[in-house]
C-alpha cells in the first residue's frame, strides 16, 4: 500500500522572511491586468475558468476546493483542459498531481527567472523559468500568467508537470522491487503534525483540519539514507524480487538461532533481510567519482550504512574499483529520480563477507572480554612509535601480558567472543614472543590447550577441543609476531569451525556464552618453560565455504601455528 508523504512546513522565522519577499512580488501581481476581481479566492477563479474544469474536478476530489478558499497563500500552475492525466487513486492523485502544481506563497512571472526552483506542496522542486512573454513551469509554457487572487496567484499552463519520484517512492512503483520495498516500508511510522496542518472549523467542540500534514519516519532513514528527502542525493542498487529471494535463502543461514530462542525464526528472517539492505545506498555528496587511470587512485564507493543499534558492527564499507564495478552486474533498469539514481539488478552482487559476515577481533589488552582470573597478573605493553615495522603490524600498537602470580601456576584465559554468526570462521590467535623488542631476552617454550565453548542448535553449551599447542619460539621470532590457527579436533578434517547458531539480537542473559579458553599446560616441575601469555589479538576470520581452499584438505596439512608478521 502506498502512503502519501507530505513534507512539514519551514520554521516560523524562515516563513516570515519568505512572506516579506512574497509581499514585494505580490505588489507586482496587482500591476498585471486582469478581468477578475482580486477579492476572489483561487478556488472562485478556477471554477469560473471553463478551460480549467478538468483540473477543478481533481482539486475537488482531493479536498483542495476547501483549502483554496482559506487565507493561506498559494501559487497554482493549473493545466488547462486536455492535459491527459488520469489517476483512480485519490491519494496518488493528491500527491503526484495536485500537489505537484501548487506551492506555498506567491510566485509571479516577472523579470528574468533562471534556474529558479520552487518547492511544491509535495516537497518536489520544480524549475519555474523564463522572461518576457516566455515563462515555463517544468518546461510547460505558461499560456496565462499572474492571475491575482486574494489568497495567491494563478498561472495557466499548456499540459501538466509530470511527477518525478524519489528513490523511496520509486521502490513502490517498480513491480520487480516489491520484496525490498515491502521490507523497508514495514518500518514506516506516520506522525500527525498539528502545528503544520491547516485548521478548519470547530465541530462538536473538536478541532477539524482542512489539510492534515503527516510526517513519515522510518528507522532505515538514519541507517542507510533519507531516501524520501528531496534535498538529498543518493545512488541505490536494488535487487529484483528474483535476486532478493535467491540471496535471502543464503542470508538466513548466517542468523540461525537455537530452538530455545523465543521468536527465533522471526528474528532470523528480520536479521537476514536487514543484513542484505545495509550497504545498498551510497551518498552522492561523499562519493565523488574520480576519472584518473592511476590504479592507486581508482574510483571507490563508500556505503552510507550507519549502525545505531550496536557500535561493534562496522558502519560503512568501501568498495574498490574492481569490487564496485561488479555491484552493477546484470543491471536491468536505471531510473534517474528527483533525489538520485536507482539501479535495479537481477542478481544480488554484494559479498556477505564484505557486508555482514565480519571479522571478529578481540584485542589482547581488552581485559573486559578476557577474563584471566585472580591468580594472573595482567599488563599492557605499548610498542614505541620508533619501532615502525612492529607498530604498523601489531593491532593497535600494543599487546596484553598474562603472567601467573605463582611461579608454577598456569594462566587460564577465558575470552568472550560476541556477535558470532552461524557461519564458518578460522579461529586464530596472534602471539607475541618475549624478545619482541629485545633480542637479548631468551625465548622459552610454552605448551597450552585450547577449547571453544559455543551454543548448539538445541540451546545447550558445547565444548570443542582444538588440542594441545606449542609456542616453540626461535631466534628468528625477534621482531615478528606468531599467528596461530587453531584446528578443530573432530571426525572431519578442516581448518575452520562453523558456528551452528548466531548471537545477534540476544538478551543480556543470553550473551557471553561463546568463549575461547586458552590454558597453559606446563607441568609444575617444568622450570624451563614460559607460562606467560603475550597476546596481540584473537581473530575470528570469516570464510566462504564455497570458495575457501582448505590447506588441510589440499595438502593434508598439520596442526599448529604458522609464523606470521
Amino acid at each position: 500500500m502506498k502512503k502519501s508523504i507530505i513534507k512539514t512546513l519551514a520554521f516560523g522565522a524562515i516563513i516570515a522572511l519568505a512572506f516579506t519577499a512574497c509581499n514585494d512580488q505580490w505588489n507586482e501581481h496587482y500591476q498585471e491586468k486582469s478581468e477578475l476581481n482580486s477579492t476572489e479566492t483561487l478556488w472562485d477563479i478556477i471554477t469560473k475558468k471553463g478551460e480549467l474544469s478538468e483540473f477543478a474536478g481533481m482539486l475537488k476530489r482531493t479536498g483542495y476546493d476547501n483549502l483554496l478558499q482559506q487565507n493561506r497563500y498559494y501559487t497554482i500552475w493549473a493545466p488547462k483542459n486536455g492535459f491527459g492525466y488520469t489517476e483512480s487513486n485519490d491519494s496518488l492523485l493528491k500527491v503526484e498531481f495536485v500537489e505537484n502544481h501548487i506551492a506555498d506563497f506567491s510566485y509571479n512571472a516577472s523579470g528574468i527567472l533562471n534556474e529558479n526552483q520552487v518547492k511544491m506542496l509535495n516537497g518536489k522542486y520544480i524549475y519555474f523559468d523564463g522572461a518576457g512573454d516566455n515563462y515555463t513551469f517544468k518546461n510547460k509554457k505558461l499560456v496565462t500568467k499572474n492571475i491575482p487572487a486574494k489568497n495567491g496567484v494563478l498561472h495557466i499552463i499548456e499540459g501538466y508537470a509530470p511527477f518525478t519520484a524519489n528513490i523511496w517512492e520509486q521502490l513502490a512503483k517498480v513491480d520487480s522491487l516489491s520484496e525490498i520495498n515491502s521490507f523497508l516500508k514495514s518500518f514506516n511510522v506516520n506522525y500527525f503534525d498539528a502545528d503544520a496542518s491547516v485548521q478548519g472549523p470547530i465541530v462538536n467542540g473538536q478541532i477539524t483540519y482542512l489539510d492534515s500534514v503527516v510526517t513519515l519516519r522510518n528507522e532505515w532513514f538514519s541507517r542507510i539514507g533519507y531516501l524520501a528527502r528531496e534535498d538529498s542525493s543518493y545512488y541505490m542498487i536494488a535487487p529484483t524480487n528474483k535476486a532478493w529471494r535467491q540471496m535471502f535463502e543464503k542470508a538466513q543461514t548466517y542468523f540461525a538461532y537455537p530452538s530455545t530462542k523465543a521468536n527465533g525464526d522471526s528474528l532470523q528472517r528480520l536479521n537476514a533481510a536487514s543484513a542484505m539492505c545495509r550497504h545498498l545506498v551510497f551518498s552522492r555528496a561523499i562519493n565523488r567519482l574520480k576519472t584518473t587511470d592511476d590504479p592507486r587512485t581508482k574510483d571507490s564507493l563508500s556505503s552510507n550504512w550507519h549502525q545505531t543499534r550496536n557500535a561493534s558492527y562496522p558502519n560503512k564499507v568501501t568498495f574498490r574499483f574492481d569490487e564496485y564495478k561488479n555491484l552493477y552486474n546484470n543491471l536491468v533498469e536505471t531510473d534517474e529520480l528527483s533525489n538520485g539514481t536507482l539501479y535495479v539488478t537481477d542478481t544480488y552482487n554484494f559479498d556477505p563477507i564484505k557486508c555482514w559476515h565480519d571479522t571478529i577481533k578481540i584485542e589482547g589488552e581488552d581485559f573486559v572480554n578476557i577474563d584471566a582470573g585472580s591468580n594472573v597478573n595482567t599488563d599492557v605493553v605499548t610498542i614505541p612509535r620508533d619501532s615502525a615495522y612492529l607498530y604498523k603490524h601489531m593491532s593497535r600498537g600494543s599487546y596484553g601480558v598474562f603472567a601467573a602470580k605463582q611461579s608454577s601456576g598456569n594462566p587460564k584465559l577465558e575470552i568472550s567472543i560476541n556477535k558470532v554468526l552461524s557461519a564458518p570462521y578460522l579461529v586464530k590467535c596472534v602471539f607475541v614472543p618475549a624478545n619482541i623488542l629485545d633480542r637479548s631476552i631468551e625465548t622459552k617454550q610454552n605448551t597450552f590447550n585450547v577449547q571453544l565453548k559455543y551454543v548448539e542448535t538445541d540451546g545447550k553449551v558445547k565444548t570443542l577441543s582444538f588440542g594441545s599447542k606449542i609456542n616453540n619460539w626461535a631466534d628468528s621470532c625477534f621482531n615478528r609476531l606468531d599467528t596461530m590457527t587453531f584446528i578443530p579436533q573432530g571426525t572431519e578434517v578442516q581448518s575452520y569451525f562453523r558456528f551452528p547458531t548466531n548471537e545477534y539480537d540476544l538478551t543480556n542473559g543470553e550473551i557471553g556464552q561463546t568463549k575461547l579458553i586458552i590454558t597453559s599446560s606446563l607441568a609444575a616441575s617444568n622450570k624451563t618453560g614460559d607460562r606467560t601469555f603475550r597476546i596481540d589479538c584473537i581473530i575470528l576470520e570469516p570464510i566462504d565455504e564455497d570458495t575457501f581452499v582448505d590447506p588441510l584438505k589440499e595438502e593434508g596439512g598439520e596442526e599448529g601455528g604458522e609464523e606470521g608478521e
